[in-house]
């Protein structure tokens, strides 16, 4: 296992032969599912182990799925979803020093901050592998996984497909995350933001740096009939100073049944949740909708991420 007893705090920890085996493991996690939901077969794989999960920011699948993909492996879970308001974050401890309390009591932590490199802080104290369910605007390497492996399952292949990212790129750390996995793979890539929220310009370089090609716009309609994946993503208002600033993005874009009759008849819709109004609902029932089969993946890659970092064959 290459990450035994490693913290897995970014995506740059992986290369192109690390994730299709990666991907390999997860395929057999959904096997352990299967074998739990339809066979009622509990898994024993992580029995006896404990997760804690450090929340200074608000979730909803991602902390499920990490807990639930503990659980399905047969560990035990311990919780704090508002560390900011009920942990010792109040008494002013320092991160270094809450993972070196929490590291006593647990063996993995999953944690989610506002703040950048605030993960990183407290694995730094952990005497057990940390893994990073973001941090702000920085990173939020097992979403990428898992938007990954959704289109490697999908589409049969990640390389030199063209990848559409849709929305808040300046502040999204999904797509951040996406492109550092993705740059492995030759792929193209079209970016579709307003002006104000453009891909990071280090971002862009380091993709064309490995030979990516990239192309930006504000139009969707006029590129959406060349991505192979479609990347929604929300303008998030947490990351504006203000509602006044964040009404100035609100609703730039809509994908909706009529820009999906343009869009190709195999491409994918991808979307990391949640969403406000950036996806309609006559889209769901569309087959090339799969943002909800990614969060069942993503309990699939959780479970693979902490049998890798236990060090446990599958």
């Amino acid at each position: 296992m290459k990450f035994k007893d490693q913290h897995i705090l970014s995506t740059n920890q992986f290369d192109k032969n690390d994730l299709l085996a990666f991907f390999e493991v997860v395929k057999k996690m959904e096997k352990v599912v299967e074998e739990a939901v339809v066979g009622g077969k509990q898994a024993k794989l992580c029995e006896g182990k404990i997760l804690a999960t450090l929340f200074y920011e608000p979730s909803t699948r991602t902390r499920f799925s990490f807990e639930t993909a503990m659980l399905r492996l047969g560990g035990r879970v311990i919780s704090n979803f508002d560390m900011l308001k009920t942990s010792s974050a109040v008494k002013s401890e320092t991160l270094y020093d809450t993972g070196k309390v929490i590291s006593q009591m647990a063996d993995v932590i999953a944690m989610r901050h506002p703040e950048v490199g605030s993960v990183e802080k407290l694995a730094k104290g952990s005497d057990v592998p940390v893994i990073n369910a973001g941090d702000g605007i920085g990173e939020h390497p097992t979403q990428a996984l898992l938007d990954l492996y959704t289109i490697w399952k999908n589409k049969g292949t990640v390389s030199g497909l063209t990848i559409g990212m849709i929305g808040d790129l300046k502040n999204g750390r999904v797509p951040h995350s996406q492109c550092s996995l993705l740059k492995h793979f030759g792929c193209k890539f079209i970016f579709v933001s307003p002006e104000g929220l453009k891909m990071p310009e280090e971002i862009v370089t380091e993709l064309k740096a490995y030979g990516c090609e990239v192309s930006e716009t504000e139009d969707l309609a006029e590129a959406i009939d060349d991505m192979d994946v479609i990347g929604m993503t929300r303008i998030q208002r947490e990351r504006f100073a203000n509602d006044e600033e964040y009404g100035k993005y609100a609703g730039s874009y809509v994908l909706d049944a009529e820009l999906m009759a343009v869009a190709k008849t195999d491409a994918i819709v991808l979307h990391p949740l949640p969403r406000v109004d950036e996806i309609s609902d006559e889209v769901d029932s569309d087959p090339r909708a799969k943002y909800f089969e990614q969060v069942q993946n993503g309990v699939c890659v959780r479970m693979a991420l902490f049998c890798d970092v236990f060090g446990i064959a599958v």
